[in-house]
């Protein structure tokens, strides 16, 4: 995170200095010392700052190759980008959220919770944000597609609560709608329930995400990390029953997949294994036959019809390495799928966590994300409906259930549930 945020500490670090002096502590040895300490820290923040910025041109290369018409991205000394650099977090004014939309039925509300000897904090976990304009430009008329992101946290921790740059700038820029995720964890939840879900939103989303302004027909999925694994999975395996009890009959297919620092094999390396068997699917020993339905790069020769993926690797990461997305990429281009398009690109000095905020790396991995998402195919039918048609404020309520409380940590009882209509599929 050090990398990302070199711009931000080497500001700070100057009002710091400014301060100290201030207060007169440069009449004391000790504050000379760290003076020149912080001096040599300035020298190597400046560098890795420097490091980001060579990104750029392995990004342009890549928008090029994904639009022939495009041209190289201005340089981020502007005003428009500035302003994202020096704020981390900062995020466009004009964007409304639906936060804590439970996208989960009554019967599977129990379930979770017989499951886990009454663990309220599991349903919470199975809910969804959607992020999209406040007011949709008037080129947005019509239902817009949808970018669904599944977070990371090594399949046992992390939430859907981060809002990446990628997102606002598809949303901002682009008027897509976008939707955060949350699934059961691991260990409470053994693999391939993480799966479950993930596809248990997406069946929402195919029913709902209309009366929000989306696309259902147009959805595609993100995912960093662990999440990057998800969205391989439920693009791999849309409407397999196996995955989809309950709901067996309900379309999950989708139009695409983002990966970005993708634990996309679960087979190669023996550590990755065993962690994935044993501390995610909770079993008492390395099963090969499981790891090869559940590792994406192995059902890449297996699937007919892939959906296209762009694959975002850092070469600096030391997590999921980023030999997992040359393989994945390989992979595809031995497919003889027709539609088996991948496209992957690498970050020289990119790192695990190279798009979670405001960066100049974080900015270019954003373009690649829009100019690829935009350049998808638009043969699949579009739903009819029009934006004027809706009404997002009094959408069918009937099939939506928000927390109570948006900062309560745990659900009053069963009663809130048994209390609202059922929602049925």
């Amino acid at each position: 995170m050090v990398t990302e945020f070199s711009l931000q500490i080497i500001f700070v670090n100057l009002i710091w200095i400014k301060v100290v002096g201030f207060l007169g502590g440069f009449n004391y040895t000790l504050a000379w010392l760290f003076y020149f300490v912080d001096i040599l820290n300035f020298g190597g923040l400046a560098i890795l700052f420097l490091e980001m910025l060579k990104d750029k041109s392995v990004a342009d290369e890549t928008i090029q190759s994904l639009d022939n018409n495009s041209k190289p991205m201005a340089s981020i000394i502007r005003l428009e980008d500035l302003k994202k650099l020096i704020n981390p977090i900062w995020t466009p004014a004009n964007i409304k959220v639906h936060s804590n939309i439970t996208y989960a039925t009554n019967e599977e509300i129990r379930e979770a919770l017989d499951t886990t000897n009454q663990d309220f904090d599991q349903p919470r976990k199975m809910m969804l944000d959607i992020f999209s304009q406040q007011s949709p430009s008037a080129n947005g008329a019509g239902l817009r597609p949808v970018l669904v992101h599944i977070h990371g946290g090594a399949w046992r921790m992390g939430s859907k609560d981060t809002f990446y740059p990628f997102q606002k700038m598809m949303i901002a820029e682009n008027n897509w709608i976008t939707v955060n995720i949350g699934y059961r964890l691991a260990p409470k939840n053994a693999y391939p329930t993480h799966l479950m879900d993930v596809k248990r939103a997406i069946r929402w989303l195919k029913q709902n995400i209309a009366s929000f302004g989306g696309d259902p027909n147009f959805i595609v999925l993100s995912g960093d990390s662990a999440g990057a694994h998800l969205a391989s999975m439920a693009s791999m395996t849309v409407n397999n029953p196996q995955f989809q009890p309950g709901f067996e009959h309900v379309d999950t297919t989708v139009r695409g997949a983002v990966c970005l620092s993708g634990a996309l094999d679960q087979i190669s390396e023996p550590h990755h294994a065993v962690f994935f068997c044993k501390k995610v699917a909770n079993m008492d020993k390395v099963d090969m036959e499981f790891l090869n339905q559940h590792s994406p790069l192995a059902l890449v020769p297996k699937i007919e019809n892939p959906v296209p993926f762009l694959l975002i690797a850092g070469e600096r990461d030391s997590l999921t390495e980023c030999k997992m997305s040359k393989a994945m990429k390989a992979a595809f281009d031995k497919a003889t799928a027709p539609n088996s398009t991948c496209t992957l690109i690498l970050l020289p000095a990119g790192h695990h966590v190279s798009y979670i905020s405001w960066s100049p790396r974080s900015l270019y991995v954003s373009r690649v994300i829009q100019t690829w998402c935009t350049q998808l195919p638009k043969e699949a039918p579009a739903a009819s409906m029009s934006l004027q048609e809706l009404d997002a404020e009094n959408y069918r309520a009937w099939h939506i259930r928000t927390a109570p409380v948006p900062f309560q940590r745990y659900f009053p009882g069963l009663e809130m549930f048994q209390s609202l209509p059922s929602y049925t599929v």
